[in-house]
């Protein structure tokens, strides 16, 4: 089984509104404004939104053109935060967190606890398992030895022979760094960062591509702890009455992935015990440069994988409780960092 969708979004938010008054500076200042003015970056119409994907007008005072400030430093390719304690946007390039060829990511979520049908507590814990063969050529997996040379594993993860093995006790971010040494061949010195969140968070590993403008993309893996189908706010209908509806996804933003010749693809796999879950991963050509790095956040639900062949996989959606105790979808979002190269 497979099908395609195309998703992304840029994370955009209001800091000057365009109604006649503005917050300068922690004071309230009344203004007269000419609304409705539009924007072109590079030939093509822009339309700045809010976080809500709600659109925000670009208005002129005293000569002046006034935009949001987030929504346009994104699509120039710059993150955007606030220091609430001076009152400042701070825009930076953008730079990715990790080097994917030093770094691997494991991910899980911490113990649950719910009541069962009979009313007694039980609690819910996942496993954690890293094979470090993966790091070798096919020849020389079968001979090794692993060494852990710095950081402490997380509570109930331990080292035995040449594999990691145990269960996530609890939330916890570690980094720990290991040397694989084969039989014959060179040693292999990494990192993995231990990402465990709380049940209702989205473990997700972040993207990092680069390469040329012409280059293809072949299955760029994601990395995440829930192994089912991604869904944007687009993909649910609007019968489920758990979901809802979402102010994520709107199409203007899912186009920002495509933009660059990339789309979000999965492959359905099954095992030989019947269990079955998404192979999740970028699919695409490089279509045009990105003038260095830039980020693309792609906002999606989780979905979980399933072993019961009467239950669909695509509405087998990972549920949490919220602090009132009523049931919603977890949904995070998915960091893509590009550097194409025009040339």
């Amino acid at each position: 089984m497979k099908k395609k969708t195309c998703v992304a979004a840029l994370a955009l938010t209001l800091v000057l509104g365009t109604g006649t008054a503005a917050l300068a500076a922690g004071n309230l200042v009344n203004i007269a404004v000419n609304p409705g003015m539009k924007l072109s970056i590079d030939g093509e119409a822009f339309v700045p939104t809010d976080v809500n994907g709600k659109e925000v007008d670009v208005f002129a005072y005293n000569g002046t053109t006034y935009v949001p400030i987030r929504a346009i430093s994104e699509a120039f390719g710059k993150a955007v935060s606030y220091d609430a304690s001076t009152q400042t946007a701070v825009i930076q390039s953008v730079l990715p967190p990790y080097d994917p060829d030093q770094v691997d990511y494991v991910l899980s979520v911490a113990p649950e606890t719910y009541t069962d049908e009979n009313g007694n507590p039980q609690t819910w814990y996942n496993g954690v398992g890293y094979e470090f063969r993966w790091w070798l050529p096919e020849e020389q997996q079968n001979s090794f030895t692993v060494k852990q040379v710095s950081g402490q594993l997380p509570d109930g993860i331990t080292l035995v022979g040449d594999h990691l093995e145990g269960g996530c006790q609890g939330v916890a971010e570690a980094d720990v760094t290991f040397t694989v040494t084969p039989r014959n061949g060179e040693a292999v010195t990494r990192t993995l960062h231990f990402q465990f969140m709380e049940p209702d968070e989205f473990a997700v590993a972040p993207v990092i591509l680069w390469g040329k403008v012409g280059d293809p993309v072949d299955r760029a893996g994601i990395n995440s702890f829930f192994d089912g189908i991604f869904y944007t706010a687009d993909d649910l209908t609007a019968d489920r009455e758990i979901p809802g509806s979402s102010p994520i996804g709107t199409q203007a933003a899912l186009d920002a992935l495509a933009e660059y010749g990339l789309s979000l693809d999965y492959e359905v796999i099954e095992n030989e015990d019947g269990y079955r879950w998404a192979d999740k991963y970028l699919t695409g050509t490089f279509t045009q440069a990105t003038d260095g790095w830039v980020k693309i956040s792609i906002p999606v639900y989780a979905t979980a994988g399933t072993s019961n062949p009467d239950f669909p996989m695509e509405e087998n959606f990972w549920y949490a409780n919220d602090a009132d105790g009523n049931p919603y979808v977890v949904s995070g979002t998915v960091d893509v960092y590009l550097n194409i190269i025009g040339f």
